[in-house]
């Protein structure tokens, strides 16, 4: 984990998502929420590669290759979705502990430290 952000309930998910971005990263991987052309374009201004899955339009369906492609996609996905599972489950975060987002974020930021530890703990040994 590289970066926390944490915002009230009443943000969606992808307003903060390209603060995220370090530009270091080699492809960026998201899901179809994540999917706008200005967000492709920064991206690809940065020289990372806009991996984010296609959503279909109103009037298009999505042809069989970017059907394809979303399942390329979603392969990668699933290994980093392992993280939030790990935080639910193992670390007891199905829901937050204090109240006051300032206490949050640090209730957020303690269990990724941990969580990185236990990673690196895990890799090195």
């Amino acid at each position: 984990v590289r970066a926390v952000i944490t915002t009230p309930a009443n943000v969606n998910d992808t307003t903060p998502a390209d603060a995220l971005t370090r530009g270091d990263e080699a492809a960026v991987y998201g899901d179809k929420a994540y999917d706008t052309h200005a967000r492709r374009a920064r991206l690809k201004r940065l020289g990372v590669k806009p991996r984010l899955m296609r959503r279909p339009s109103q009037y298009h369906a999505l042809t069989p290759r970017q059907q394809h492609y979303n399942t390329l996609i979603a392969r990668r996905r699933a290994a980093v979705e392992t993280t939030f599972a790990t935080w639910k489950r193992r670390m007891g975060l199905t829901r937050a502990r204090y109240i006051g987002l300032a206490k949050v974020t640090g209730q957020i930021l303690l269990i990724a430290m941990a969580f990185n530890l236990r990673r690196a703990a895990a890799i090195t040994a």
